[in-house]
């Protein structure tokens, strides 16, 4: 296995055993590929940002699909036709419009830019 081009193996389990042997190396003072250990940990922060982002995404539209629910049930309910359901939901837009702003302002995760 130690022949085996930098490139990483196409089998997950054998690119685990190029880990343990790599580490292995490590402990008995040998040289270790360095550009496959750097290009492995590369591989492992794209995955890792790939599933913070579908992880996003669903609770975002789990967010949404909540909040229109009770948009629903709010407005069945009555409370849209009477002064203070309208303030209340001038309240909301704005609430809405504040998130939006401090959305684009926010921290993204993953690397910064420029890396």
């Amino acid at each position: 296995m130690a022949d085996e081009a930098p490139g990483a193996p196409p089998d997950k389990t054998n690119r685990q055993a190029y880990l343990e042997e790599q580490i292995q190396r490590q402990k008995r003072g040998e040289p270790i590929d360095v550009e496959w250990v750097a290009e492995e940990l590369q591989r492992v922060r794209r995955e890792q940002l790939a599933r913070l982002q579908a992880s996003q995404r669903n609770l975002r539209w789990l967010v949404i699909g909540a909040a229109a629910l009770l948009i629903v049930m709010w407005a069945r309910s009555g409370a849209a036709l009477d002064r203070s359901g309208i303030v209340m939901l001038g309240l909301v837009v704005i609430g809405l419009f504040a998130a939006f702003v401090l959305r684009g302002k926010g921290s993204r995760p993953g690397p910064p830019p420029g890396r």
